[in-house]
């Protein structure tokens, strides 16, 4: 009988040890000691802003422009697991972007809120009748926020180099009376431009974008009668605005007399 309550005495012991041995090992893994992996959710203390998301009436060998922005303390929280605390410093997002069958180039590559970067695309020989996904990422301090952008290429229009010869020439009737007018704008006859075609597809009102180093000029006029060939054209300072600042118009381009004037800018760019 003696040797029965021992053996029981012993084993009821055992349990005793072994249990407290699982419950150290339990707490020991959640205090998140050396060799354990620990995860927690965090607020990202930032967001960027890309415009616009998608471009419907894109062709191949053009420059497509997507504008980025950051926003620090944005109220739509977005939020990351991390394995490690975070610790947020003032230096500046980092921009990059990638996409398939397509040149990427970015300008500048890293901004602050209040700058704008410019992610520009140009899509590939070969991607005619497909969409072209964009993956553009924000990187501060190792946190990351992402936005996807996509374009549908199209045909390109067998009036394209008709478009830009047309174009060029309401751009520098614009410029030279900008000149006289604007002279603070800076905007000269003589400043090296690029262009690029946007909405090439479009049947009576046509649109082309022009770049200097400072500046983005968008041009867009009216083909379908003479006795309403206006043009229009908004101004946007390249790393500073998100949008036009300023805009003019040409009440008719074949005009005698051109009569050109200050108007309300639009809301947003053309793309």
């Amino acid at each position: 009988m003696m040797k029965i309550i021992e053996i029981i005495f012993k084993r009821f012991l055992l349990f005793i040890a072994t249990s407290i041995m699982i419950m150290t090992l339990l707490l020991t893994g959640c205090n998140g000691t050396e060799g354990t992996t620990t995860t927690q959710e965090v607020n990202i203390p930032f967001s960027i802003q890309v415009t616009p998301l998608h471009m419907d009436d894109t062709i191949v060998g053009q420059s497509y422009i997507f504008l980025v922005t950051v926003n620090y303390g944005t109220q739509d929280v977005k939020t990351e697991t991390t394995e490690s605390s975070l610790t947020i410093d003032s230096r500046l997002v980092n921009i990059s972007a990638t996409a398939e069958n397509a040149n990427v180039t970015i300008g500048p590559a890293a901004i602050a809120e209040g700058s704008v970067a410019e992610v520009v695309v140009v899509p590939d020989e070969e991607t005619v009748g497909s969409t072209i996904t964009v993956i553009i990422k924000g990187d501060w301090n190792g946190v990351i926020d992402t936005e996807t952008a996509t374009l549908n290429i199209r045909e390109t229009p067998s009036s394209l180099e008709e478009i830009t010869i047309e174009a060029v020439k309401i751009r520098n009737i614009f410029i030279v009376w900008l000149e006289s007018n604007y002279p603070n704008l800076n905007i000269k006859i003589d400043t090296l431009w690029s262009g690029t075609s946007v909405y090439p597809n479009t049947r009576v009102i046509k649109y082309y974008l022009f770049f200097s180093d400072e500046w983005e000029i968008g041009i867009r006029w009216n083909t379908s009668d003479e006795s309403v060939d206006w043009a229009q054209m908004y101004v946007r300072l390249r790393t500073v605005e998100f949008s036009p600042s300023q805009a003019f118009e040409i009440t008719s381009i074949s005009a005698a007399n051109i009569n050109t004037y200050e108007i309300n800018p639009p809301k947003a760019i053309w793309r």
